[in-house]
């Protein structure tokens, strides 16, 4: 595990505990619509050990935010699920070379599962991924 050296990681980290926080509240909120809408949750992690137990532990039949160093997503890592393996990976978008996509993708074939993805900036630490029942 890797310790933080420097006060750019500390504001970093902060920066993430404000994006979760700010994202909580969005969602206690609810959209201005009025629209319908079903219970989220946002799931931070620093590690895949932790990032696999809480997201293989997560209800697939609602809506996610997952807050994560983006480091999480560069050796393109599976997490081990009862439902089956989740690939974790990202892209260099196409049509925009500063961006990343990210993705953690379902396994095929089951039901009960959840789909995430998001973008983030190639210099970004921290990114937000969108998870929903598929």
């Amino acid at each position: 595990m890797r310790q933080r050296t420097s006060d750019s990681e500390t504001i970093t980290g902060s920066a993430a505990l404000a994006l979760a926080l700010g994202l909580s509240a969005a969602f206690a909120t609810g959209p201005a619509s009025g629209a319908e809408t079903s219970p989220s949750s946002i799931i931070t992690a620093s590690s895949p050990a932790e990032l696999q137990e809480k997201f293989c532990a997560a209800d697939a039949t609602t809506e996610h935010v997952l807050v994560l160093p983006a480091a999480l997503f560069v050796d393109s890592e599976e997490l081990i699920c009862p439902v089956g393996p989740y690939k974790l990976y990202r892209i260099l978008e196409h049509n925009d070379p500063d961006d990343f996509e990210y993705y953690l993708d379902p396994p095929f074939g089951t039901t009960g599962r959840l789909g995430c993805d998001g973008k983030g900036g190639r210099t970004m630490t921290y990114v937000a991924v969108n998870c929903r029942p598929e």
